[in-house]
């Protein structure tokens, strides 16, 4: 009987533990998995750096520095490369599975490339990208967008929508 209780305990203890991991994936919008140089992010009015396997949250504001760059792996599977000197925040971003899934970044200053994942394949009018110019949305499986002050110098696999 006590080999029972073992096995009952041991159960209990994998399911709270998957449990807890299915609530820390709902929480956070993605995971940096590349970077180099000065990476930081401003969360809770707090700023620290951040590095390979650090999680960023929606309302995050991502700050790379001269000769660096980051690479992080969204929920939905996309993939966002921050150029040197950029600044984004996850103004919004919500993955489910559904069709009111969103995500919409602002890329404050800088360069940014984005290759498309779930949200962007399944609903695209829901991918946004807001600019201190212009609202664009992703179209496609690959886009990139770089700011040069306040004007719009390149921008690729993006299409401008009203505001």
């Amino acid at each position: 009987m006590k080999t029972g209780g073992k096995v009952s305990k041991f159960f209990l203890v994998v399911a709270f533990m998957l449990a807890s991991t299915e609530s820390i994936a709902r929480d956070n919008s993605g995971m940096v998995v590349s970077s180099r140089g000065e990476v930081s992010v401003i969360s809770n009015n707090e700023t620290r750096p951040l590095k390979h396997g650090d999680y960023i949250y929606e309302h995050d504001e991502i700050n790379v520095g001269n000769r660096s760059f980051a690479v992080f792996q969204l929920a939905d599977g996309a993939k966002l490369t921050l150029r040197p000197e950029s600044s984004l925040i996850i103004e919004q971003y919500i993955y489910e599975g559904v069709d009111s899934d969103n995500a919409t970044l602002n890329l404050v200053s800088g360069s940014l490339r984005v290759v498309a994942g779930a949200i962007a394949h399944t609903q695209p009018g829901n991918y946004r990208i807001r600019t201190p110019i212009a609202l664009m949305s992703v179209q496609g499986s690959e886009s990139s967008l770089n700011l040069c002050g306040d004007k719009i110098c390149d921008q690729q696999g993006l299409v401008e929508i009203p505001e």
